[in-house]
């Protein structure tokens, strides 16, 4: 009977110990009361001296992050990726050229539709061989595309 009274007041303790209620306020961790030890899920702003809590700029806390701003897969203020660079790339390769003039540049995801014009009566044979030839030129400016190329009649 002895043996049985240090596990069963043990017990005892713990099940007392786990019936304890606490305030709501209390019963969660809250990470701007936290004084004990460095706070690396917010910083401090300069401009005023509250808790900003990370959300979208984990990129600001952690140094191992690629910055991505300004680049073709990391997304701009605007909310889309900097695609502005990648056609007016593709509008300088067409017009060096001095054979084409530009009609359309579209990019959606890693596609690429080009519409140019070519002065002159065009057959078959030579719309084909100007494709080809654009398209060799842009693929060596935009490797990551996969890029449609179509060459109209200009009718002016």
């Amino acid at each position: 009977m002895k043996k049985f009274i240090f596990p069963s007041v043990f017990i005892m303790m713990m099940l007392a110990s786990g019936c304890q209620t606490r305030d709501a306020n209390d019963a969660s961790y809250d990470l701007r009361k936290d004084k004990t030890a460095p706070n690396y899920m917010s910083y401090t702003t300069t401009d005023r001296d509250q808790n900003r809590f990370v959300g979208n700029d984990v990129i600001n806390q952690n140094p191992n992050f690629l910055n991505l701003n300004g680049t073709r897969n990391g997304i701009t203020s605007g909310g889309s990726g900097n695609f502005a660079t990648d056609i007016d790339q593709a509008k300088r390769v067409i017009n060096n050229t001095n054979e084409f003039r530009t009609e359309s540049v579209l990019i959606k995801g890693d596609r690429m539709w080009v519409s140019v014009f070519k002065k002159g009566n065009l057959t078959k044979r030579d719309v084909k061989d100007a494709e080809a030839r654009l398209h060799k030129k842009l693929v060596q400016a935009l490797p990551r595309y996969n890029i449609d190329v179509k060459v109209k009649e200009a009718r002016r």
